[in-house]
C-alpha cells in the first residue's frame, strides 16, 4: 500500500512594511518632541515647572500610543497563532494514535528477536562454561591427591582410566580436550602414586625406628629409675651416718629434733640395704646422744656466762645512761638559751622593719602631699598668668607695665 501524499502548508508571510506604517504618525511627532526637549526648562519658576510637566505628559502619551499601536496590531496575530498551534497539536495527536499500534508491533518484534538472541547467547555461554568447568575439574583433580594415601591415589587412577569417566557426558567439540586433560591428570596422578608409595615406605621405616628407639628409651629409663632408687637409699644412709657431724655447734633443741627424726627411721624402709641402714641409725643415735649431753652442759655454762655478762652490761649501760641524761640536760639548757636569743633578735629585726616601713610610708605621704601642693600651685599659677596677661592690656606704659611684661615672659619662657 502506497503512502498518501501529505500537504504541507506554506509558511505565513509576515508584513513588516504594513506593521511599521503604524508608527509613521507617531515617529513624525518625535522631531517636535526632540526640538521641545532640547531647550532647558526653568523648573524653579511656576511657568517653567508647569511647562516641564506638560512636556513629560506629552512624552508619556507618545509612549502609551506606541504601545497601544503594537498591542492592537499584535492581538489578532496572537489569536491566529493560538488557533494554528491548537490545530497542529490536534493533527499530531491523531497521527500518533494512528502510528503507535504499528510502532508497538515493530518494537515487540524487535524485543522478541533481541530476547531470542540473548537467550541463545546465554545458553551457548552456559554450555561452554559447563565444559570448561569440567575440564578445569579434571585439570585440578591431581592437586587433591598431593598428600593422599596410596589407596586413594590408586582409586583415583582407576576412576580416570575407566571408559565410563568420559562417557558420563557429551563433550561435543571438547571431546579431544577432555581426553588430553584425562591423560595429563593420569600422568600427574601416577607420579603422585609413586611419591605416596615412597612416602608410606619411609613412614613405615620411621615408625619401626621410633618403636625401637622407644623400647631402648624405656629400658634406659627403667635402669635409670633403679639407679636413682639405689642412689636415694644410699643418700639416706649417708645422711644418717653424717647426722652427728651436721649437728656440731647446734643447740640442745636442734640435736634433740635430729635424734627424734632418726628414731622414727625404720630399717625395713631401706629394702636390700636394711642391715647397713640399721647399723648407721644405731651409730648415729649413740653419737647424737653423747653430743646432746655435751650441748646441755655447754648451754648451761653459756647461760651462766650470759647472766654474768648481762649484769655487767646493765651496770655499764646504767652509767652510760646517767651520763647521757646529764649531757642531754646541758644541751637542752644551751638550746633553750639559743632559742631565746634568736627570738630576741627576730623581735628586734621585726621592730626595725616595722620602723623602716612606717618611715617609708611617712615619706611617701609627704611626697604625695608635696606633689598635690605643687599641682595646685601650677594650676593656680596658670590661672594667675592668664589673669595677668588679660590685665596687662589695661596697664599704661611705665615701670609697672615693664615688670608685668618681664613676669609674663619669665612664666611663658618668651624672649624679651
Amino acid at each position: 500500500m502506497g503512502a498518501p501524499e501529505i500537504e504541507v502548508l506554506d509558511p505565513a508571510q509576515a508584513e513588516p512594511v504594513a506593521a511599521l506604517a503604524l508608527y509613521d504618525v507617531i515617529e513624525a511627532g518625535l522631531a517636535e518632541l526632540r526640538e521641545a526637549g532640547a531647550e532647558a526648562f526653568d523648573v524653579k519658576t511656576t511657568a517653567g515647572n508647569k511647562a516641564a510637566r506638560e512636556f513629560v505628559q506629552r512624552c508619556v502619551a507618545t509612549r502609551t500610543a506606541t504601545d497601544e499601536a503594537y498591542t492592537n496590531w499584535n492581538r489578532p496575530i496572537l489569536d491566529t497563532q493560538k488557533r494554528v498551534r491548537e490545530k497542529r497539536d490536534e493533527i499530531l495527536a491523531s497521527v500518533r494514535a494512528i502510528e503507535q499500534p504499528v510502532k508497538d508491533q515493530i518494537d515487540a518484534e524487535q524485543k522478541r528477536k533481541d530476547e531470542e538472541r540473548i537467550a541463545k547467547a546465554r545458553a551457548e555461554s552456559a554450555r561452554i562454561g559447563a565444559h570448561q568447568a569440567c575440564l578445569n575439574a579434571i585439570a585440578t583433580l591431581p592437586k587433591d591427591y598431593l598428600r593422599a594415601s596410596v589407596a586413594d591415589v590408586a582409586a583415583a587412577i582407576r576412576d580416570l582410566e575407566s571408559p565410563e569417566y568420559l562417557g558420563q557426558r557429551n563433550w561435543e567439540e571438547y571431546a579431544e580436550q577432555a581426553k588430553e586433560a584425562v591423560d595429563t591428570a593420569l600422568t600427574t596422578l601416577r607420579a603422585h602414586l609413586q611419591n605416596a608409595k615412597e612416602r608410606e615406605e619411609l613412614a613405615a621405616m620411621k615408625a619401626q625406628q621410633e618403636a625401637e628407639a622407644a623400647e631402648r628409651r624405656a629400658e634406659e629409663a627403667k635402669a635409670e629409675a633403679e639407679r636413682k632408687r639405689v642412689a636415694r637409699i644410699k643418700e639416706r644412709i649417708h645422711a644418717i651416718e653424717t647426722a652427728p657431724s651436721t649437728c656440731i655447734g647446734l643447740g640442745v633443741k636442734q640435736i634433740q629434733q635430729r635424734i627424734d627424726a632418726l628414731a622414727r627411721e625404720a630399717a625395713d624402709d631401706f629394702a636390700e640395704f636394711q642391715a647397713e641402714a640399721g647399723a648407721a641409725i644405731e651409730a648415729a643415735l649413740g653419737n647424737l646422744n653423747t653430743m646432746l649431753e655435751a650441748a646441755r652442759d655447754a648451754e648451761e655454762l653459756a647461760q651462766l656466762r650470759a647472766d654474768k655478762a648481762r649484769r655487767e652490761q646493765e651496770a655499764v649501760e646504767a652509767a652510760a645512761r646517767k651520763e647521757r641524761e646529764e649531757q642531754e640536760a646541758k644541751a637542752a639548757a644551751a638550746r633553750a638559751e639559743r632559742e631565746a636569743e634568736e627570738r630576741r633578735q627576730a623581735e628586734a629585726r621585726a621592730a626595725e622593719a616595722k620602723r623602716q616601713r612606717e618611715e617609708a610610708e611617712a615619706r611617701r605621704s609627704e611626697q604625695q602631699a608635696a606633689e598635690a601642693a605643687a599641682q595646685r600651685v601650677r594650676a593656680q599659677a596658670e590661672t594667675l598668668l592668664a589673669l595677668l596677661i588679660e590685665a596687662r592690656a589695661h596697664v599704661p606704659a611705665g615701670d609697672l607695665a615693664d615688670r608685668i611684661d618681664a613676669s609674663i615672659n619669665a612664666a611663658t619662657g618668651a624672649q624679651q
